[in-house]
């Protein structure tokens, strides 16, 4: 069925980043394809996000060829929330309210753990 759309905006790409991070070496697109949980993208789909991922800056493409290109993730799990984070905490006019916000909506557990990472460090 050509042109069903299959998942939501953005789904597939955050598919092909699982995969990528959850290997040490280059991947390429083939394998990358196979390894999505879920409906089975086509290649060429794999292709294309893989595309728009390394122009987004979040892939890096290495490889001689089209045949033999591999691919990884820029950054982890971590680093790309981060990321998020502080550019969408950059684009607000009050910073102070959206920390507020942000800082208000965390579990304790989470708090707690944002207290002890701001906490002076004893020498």
């Amino acid at each position: 069925m050509a042109g069903v759309r299959t998942r939501g905006r953005g789904e597939l790409e955050a598919a092909i980043l699982t995969v990528l991070r959850a290997h040490d070496e280059p991947v390429g697109a083939a394998q990358i394809q196979e390894e999505i949980v879920g409906d089975e993208p086509a290649y060429t789909t794999v292709l294309t996000a893989l595309e728009r991922l390394t122009e987004k800056g979040e892939v890096v493409r290495s490889g001689d060829s089209p045949r033999k290109q591999r691919f990884a993730a820029t950054f982890t799990a971590a680093e790309s929330a981060s990321r998020t984070m502080v550019d969408a905490l950059s684009q607000n006019e009050d910073r102070r309210a959206v920390l507020l916000k942000f800082v208000g909506d965390l579990s304790e557990t989470d708090a707690d753990l944002l207290r002890s990472a701001l906490a002076p460090r004893k020498r």
